[in-house]
């Protein structure tokens, strides 16, 4: 690449700013994207630690394979649905990825912002995995994680205010765009799919304990670091970085996890979702509530979660991670409170509307679960249903569906 002389002409400059500005707003998004990769090996552990000794290689390979399927997908497609519907552009973008040079231009910038927008996809997709473990064929998972990284995903994000801004409202960072779209599509699959065997007896549920609680904390924290590149990150260039957005995510995160155990009488995992819950909720209006109103966000949905979970309990869903309180409503709650707290008069900058926020979250939930029910029905046809048979589920998913157990030398 050819040096620019700065003296030789003043107007080189501004070039030379210019590149300088490119350079780090790449750097800035390799970052920040690395961060939110990060939880993907998070959501790993969560659910490896909440799911039995017989199903831990499963919900690791489901989680290498939203990032494997979605590197894929968000290439070929789920990155220009996003932006576009016009076919023209998607054979540009087509004929235009078989070559390294069209990506030479301002550092490369162009790629960058599609690697930020592939963990968010990848993230969406992670979710799902947590609430549907431990009764899906392998297969079945691989099919819905490219459905909802290809497609689904990406049309909500057009249709929202990182897209054409056909449904607007604000969302700094995806409580609604990626945890409420991802915790909606968990509820409608599970709903498609049924409960584990054992999980309710004549009506009532019957609590089936995670292996290894530890190991969930473990990806509850690393989910937690990963955050400050989600949200922080959410500004897309160095120069636009915000301070506010780091208190505020740490106060939520506090709140969260300080309600979790108030509500839950000191149970640990309620603890760690409540904690994850506060960071979901305050994802939304992160960039423009006050510390003290993050504070109190991240207190409202840490609260809900052993209540929504037990809601869900008694609904007849089996939700093996808590996904549908820690995600879905808690990232509607962050949604709808944005729109009172960002309020200039309840101490934030403004340019919020209750009524969008609201209208904003039922469209999404409507979306998603209805969706996510589709979706897990119509799977199912072209893998001969999307559950494993009874003796699979018995046995466990290691051995059935990747014929290795997590803890061989304990056989």
């Amino acid at each position: 690449m050819a040096t620019v002389d700065l003296f030789s002409d003043p107007s080189n400059i501004t070039v030379g700013l210019n590149a300088l500005a490119n350079s780090s707003d790449v750097m800035f998004l390799v970052i920040m994207g690395a961060f939110v990769f990060l939880m993907q090996w998070g959501f790993a552990m969560l659910e490896g630690g909440q799911v039995r000794e017989k199903n831990v290689n499963n919900a690791m390979m489901k989680n290498m394979g939203d990032w494997i399927i979605g590197c894929i997908s968000w290439l070929l497609v789920g990155s220009l649905i996003a932006t576009t519907l016009n076919p023209a552009d998607f054979f540009v973008w087509w004929g235009k990825i078989f070559s390294a040079s069209p990506f030479t231009f301002n550092s490369g910038i162009e790629l960058a912002n599609w690697f930020y927008g592939l963990v968010f996809a990848a993230t969406a997709a992670t979710i799902v995995a947590g609430g549907i473990a431990e009764r899906m064929k392998f297969s079945a998972y691989i099919l819905i994680s490219i459905m909802i990284t290809a497609i689904i995903y990406p049309f909500f994000l057009y249709l929202g205010p990182w897209g054409a801004g056909i449904i607007p409202f604000h969302d700094y960072a995806g409580s609604v765009m990626v945890h409420g779209v991802g915790g909606f599509l968990a509820l409608g699959l599970i709903a498609a799919i049924g409960p584990r065997t054992g999980r309710f007896v004549n009506g009532k549920p019957v609590s089936i304990p995670g292996h290894n609680i530890p190991m969930a904390v473990f990806g509850a924290f690393a989910l937690a670091v990963g955050w400050y590149g989600f949200n922080v990150g959410s500004s897309l260039a160095l120069a636009d970085i915000s301070g506010l957005v780091c208190a505020t995510t740490t106060l939520a995160m506090a709140g969260g996890g300080l309600s979790g155990f108030l509500f839950s009488k000191n149970d640990v995992l309620y603890t760690a979702n409540g904690l994850l819950a506060g960071i979901v909720a305050i994802c939304a209006g992160t960039d423009i509530v006050s510390p003290m109103a993050a504070l109190f966000i991240g207190l409202v949905a840490g609260a809900q979660v052993p209540f929504t979970f037990k809601l869900v309990e008694k609904l007849g869903f089996d939700d093996v991670c808590g996904v549908i309180p820690v995600h879905a409503a808690a990232g509607s709650i962050g949604a709808i409170l944005t729109g009172i707290f960002g309020m200039t008069a309840f101490g934030g900058l403004g340019g919020v509307s209750l009524i969008q926020q609201v209208t904003a979250v039922a469209i999404c939930a409507v979306y998603g679960t209805s969706l996510g029910y589709i979706l897990g029905k119509v799977t199912g046809i072209f893998t001969k249903g999307i559950r494993v048979t009874p003796e699979e589920e018995k046995t466990g998913l290691d051995i059935a569906e990747h014929k290795l157990p997590a803890y061989p030398g304990e056989n």
